[in-house]
């Protein structure tokens, strides 16, 4: 989204006081409701309303009804609010052109009430062009999940708490003066991108002044990670300046070696690509030695108190967040398993009564029932011959031969009742068994064909032919007989008659 400036001379103190509500809001909602903006922002007489209006007419806002009424920050919404407060300190005071577009950030000019030139750069996180920043990047840290607002702003704080110690420590890196949600304000360096030049007058001279910086950083505990020609400028006295460094790692990365050789090999090809200059020597990392732990210090001496608090508090405020949605699913989950515990208790004592009223009266038929199983276990044996005999009688006619196949109608059926002749009986497909009941059923006698002579065929075709002819001409005259009677036309009609008839009258 590009930045246009010009809707801040057109918004009021409440509009800005709403953009905070909805920006507090977001904290815990993607969506912010209409009511929380409200209650928020705290405006008299219905003004939250008309700012949202406003707002949401410039673009500031964006606008979701398909659950409920709820609104979010945009990123020109974002920019205004970053933009307010460094007018508000003093750090710039005019926006000028774009002259620079990257996969994450857009690169503005601006100046003070000086006439300063400085660089205003916007981090952009979430873009088409840069998607997989959650995979690449260690914003999240141990976090699920966070909104590409608060991942901008994460990135800006870190560059310019990397920025500031580089400064500090001597390295060629523009002047860090401010910084704000997810804008850095930073001196202008006088140079052009690397990838724009086309021949150097001494190759060799830059080249080692490249690799040495490599080397300097490592040596500082740090690597640059994007060490290539689009992060490097260079000015007419080929002096380096180096920038873009959020995706900056510690020397005690596990992947240091691998990020290391790569920003070496990325200056190797590209210098020889472009300059047809090969270098025989290059660093590697197994010959870095570090001097000062500036991956360490980033974190205490890098950060300010205040970025350091603010970081915290941004941080802490993330896993408070996650860490009570995670305990209401808790608790739900153990509602959930007393109320079945609970049943699972009731129903194991209702169990264990009846299993005491059910041994009592065992124990009292046990002596019963012995002295009668075994009369009942005698005439089981003699009922079970009988039944036997009975059912191998009784089987015998219920089963029938139909076309080759035995069929059962008995549900008391069993195969080893079958004879060995029923066991012997071809299998019939479908397509036969049809064909052999078409061949057993009674033929009806045939229609003898009449056949016509040619003088009875032309006569039915000319009477065909007839009164195809008279249904068009019905078909016709149906048409034309029709009237396009529109109200117009029955006005005029009716006008007409009404007039005669008025006429005719005297």
């Amino acid at each position: 989204m590009k930045l246009d400036p010009k809707a801040l001379r057109y918004l009021s103190k409440d509009d800005f006081r709403t953009l905070v509500a909805v920006e507090m809001g977001m904290k815990n909602h993607e969506l912010v409701p209409v009511s929380l903006i409200c209650t928020i922002a705290n405006l008299k007489y219905g003004g939250t309303k008309k700012s949202i209006q406003t707002l949401h007419k410039f673009k500031l806002l964006f606008h979701d009804g398909r659950n409920y009424d709820g609104y979010k920050l945009t990123y020109l919404g974002y920019d205004f609010l970053a933009l307010k407060t460094l007018v508000s300190r003093g750090v710039c005071s005019y926006v000028g052109n774009q002259i620079g577009v990257g996969k994450e950030s857009d690169i503005y000019i601006v100046a003070n009430d000086d006439n300063q030139e400085m660089v205003l750069k916007l981090h952009r996180l979430g873009r088409v062009s840069f998607k997989t920043i959650k995979n690449n990047r260690d914003y999240l840290k141990h976090r699920k999940s966070a909104s590409w607002l608060y991942l901008s702003r994460l990135a800006a704080l870190k560059e310019f708490a990397y920025m500031k110690a580089l400064y500090e420590n001597g390295f060629p890196v523009p002047t860090p003066i401010d910084y704000n949600r997810h804008c850095i304000v930073m001196s202008r360096a006088r140079g052009y991108p690397l990838t724009q030049i086309v021949q150097l007058r001494h190759p060799s001279k830059v080249y080692s002044d490249l690799m040495n910086l490599i080397v300097k950083l490592a040596s500082y505990g740090l690597i640059h990670g994007d060490f290539n020609e689009f992060n490097i400028l260079i000015n007419d006295e080929e002096e380096i300046t180096l920038i873009d460094f959020p995706q900056m790692v510690s020397t005690s990365h596990l992947n240091a070696e691998m990020y290391f050789d790569r920003d070496v090999t990325c200056i190797r090809v590209f210098f020889e690509k472009r300059f047809n200059f090969i270098g025989e020597r290059w660093p590697k990392f197994k010959d870095c030695q570090n001097i000062h732990s500036l991956d360490v210090e980033i974190s205490a001496s890098g950060f300010t108190r205040d970025m350091e608090k603010e970081f915290q508090d941004l941080s802490k405020q993330q896993d408070d967040d996650e860490i009570n949605e995670d305990e209401n699913d808790e608790d739900d989950d153990e509602d959930g398993e007393d109320e079945n515990n609970d049943n699972n208790n009731n129903n194991n004592n209702n169990e264990n009564e009846e299993s005491i009223k059910k041994s009592s009266k065992v124990n009292k038929n046990e002596e019963e029932n012995n002295n009668s199983e075994e009369e009942e276990e005698e005439e089981e044996e003699e009922e079970e011959d009988s039944d036997s005999e009975e059912s191998v009688e009784d089987n015998t006619p219920v089963i029938e031969e139909f076309k080759g196949l035995s069929l059962n109608k008995n549900r008391d059926f069993k195969f080893s009742n079958l004879k060995d002749e029923d066991h012997n009986t071809p299998i019939v497909l479908r397509r036969e068994f049809i064909e052999n009941l078409d061949e057993n059923q009674p033929t009806e006698p045939k229609k003898e064909k009449v056949e016509l002579t040619e003088e009875e065929k032309q006569r039915r075709k000319e009477e065909k032919r007839q009164k195809m002819i008279t249904d068009k001409v019905k078909r016709q005259l149906g048409k034309t007989m029709r009237e396009k009677v529109s109200v117009r036309n029955n006005v005029k009609s009716r006008t007409k008659k009404e007039v005669q008839a008025h006429i005719s009258s005297y």
